[in-house]
């Protein structure tokens, strides 16, 4: 599980929403799930093991608050559908509901 705020690209863009969000710990750690998706996706390629990180959006939960724009029920959508993918699926991924994410 991880999210936008681990994108070294969109963190490192001043145009970004999430420029300014300066939440060090939580983004260098994401940053480094991301990292460890690219490697143990290389490593497990010729497997049937399937490595993905999954931003799954702002969702309502103690994390945020209790803010966000969608609610836990929907915020789980992603995360289980990339749970499920079969053999043969995509792995190496970083993907949020509207998309790919750039690492």
């Amino acid at each position: 599980m991880s999210t936008t705020l681990g994108s070294l690209t969109i963190n490192g863009d001043p145009t970004s929403p999430y420029y300014e969000a300066r939440l060090i710990g939580y983004n260098a750690s994401k940053a480094a799930l991301n990292m460890l998706t690219v490697q143990l996706a290389a490593e497990l390629k010729d497997t049937p093991i399937l490595v993905n990180s999954v931003a799954p959006g702002y969702v309502q939960t103690d994390l945020t608050g209790g803010n966000g724009f969608m609610t836990p029920q929907e915020g789980a959508r992603l995360p289980v559908q990339y749970a499920l993918l079969g053999e043969g699926a995509v792995s190496g991924s970083f993907v949020e509901p509207a998309g790919i994410v750039p690492w």
